[in-house]
């Protein structure tokens, strides 16, 4: 009986630690800012460093929303293992672009955007968006 329940409780923390640390992988992590970026010669690909304004967390990832006749709407995710896991911790991206993509916005608290870099249609270059 006490084999049992003892089982019964490590069974119980085992999936309640396998939860947390999955689970936190799927947070919105709203408040990375843009470090550089490059785009490849071709103008199909950039290459850009994020980092957090905050004090704890990586990033592991992100989504885009977007893309094409569109803007990118970029929502970046916290690390899988806890708040201060760098477990799969990654700060640099690949973007795919195609020549109709003119603007490029990273999520921010409260579910908004924030344009971040801007396509200047004349030149075709990439510049930081004016705040």
């Amino acid at each position: 009986m006490f084999k049992k329940i003892i089982l019964t409780i490590v069974v119980i923390a085992v999936a309640l630690a396998t939860i947390y640390f999955v689970g936190t992988g799927f947070r919105k992590a709203p408040n990375e800012v843009l470090i550089d970026y490059s785009v490849s010669e071709d103008g199909t690909e950039m290459t850009f460093l994020v980092g957090s304004a905050e004090s704890i967390g990586y990033i592991r990832g992100y989504t885009d929303k977007g893309g094409g006749v569109k803007p990118h709407y970029l929502t970046f995710y916290y690390t899988f293992g806890g708040i201060n896991s760098s477990f799969g911790a990654k700060n640099t991206f690949t973007l795919e672009l195609a020549p109709e993509d003119t603007e490029i916005y990273f999520n921010r608290p409260g579910g908004g955007y924030e344009l971040v870099l801007v396509k200047d249609e004349e030149t075709g270059e990439w510049h930081r968006a004016k705040k």
